[in-house]
């Protein structure tokens, strides 16, 4: 048997197969997602913004843990594997400012104060960190470690209140 095209095809659907996209909808798509990046970016002050929040919450949570420490209300294990947790947070947060490509002078001074900030964030947990392991009254004492806490939650505040006025 010969193969030969039918006298009367089946029509031919005017749609695009599942999944398949024509050039219209192409485009369509690449510039859907350069507005979405480009609305999504949203700066330096909004990317710094969020690292802040992130942040402050890393902290709160780590003071929240250091006290119930020194109320003997959590163990020391515990209390460290939250400050250890929490650093992390603060790490990857410093780690996503420092990726950013701020355009501007300003959008450049907003990243080095958060970036400072974030430091300052670090060294707080270093210092609660080896209080919590020394916790024999030497020192760093663990007041120490909440004092170090604490300011850097200040910090955070601070940057915060800034990277809002922006």
């Amino acid at each position: 048997m010969l193969n030969t095209p039918a006298l009367n095809p089946a029509p031919q659907s005017r749609t695009p197969a599942a999944g398949r996209l024509t050039p219209p909808s192409l485009a369509a798509l690449a510039c859907l997602s350069l507005a979405l990046l480009t609305g999504c970016s949203g700066g330096t002050s909004q990317s710094v913004s969020t690292a802040v929040k992130d942040s402050s919450s890393a902290v709160a949570t780590a003071r929240i843990a250091l006290r119930q420490d020194m109320d003997g209300k959590l163990t020391r294990a515990a209390a460290s594997t939250s400050l250890d947790d929490e650093l992390k947070e603060i790490q990857t947060s410093r780690s996503t400012v420092l990726k950013l490509s701020p355009s501007t002078q300003e959008d450049r001074d907003t990243q080095k104060q958060a970036l400072d900030v974030l430091d300052q964030c670090a060294a707080g947990f270093t210092t609660a960190r080896a209080a919590l392991a020394g916790n024999d009254g030497g020192t760093p004492s663990l007041p120490d470690g909440d004092k170090a806490l604490a300011d850097a939650q200040d910090a955070l505040k601070q940057l915060e209140d800034n990277v809002g006025s922006q």
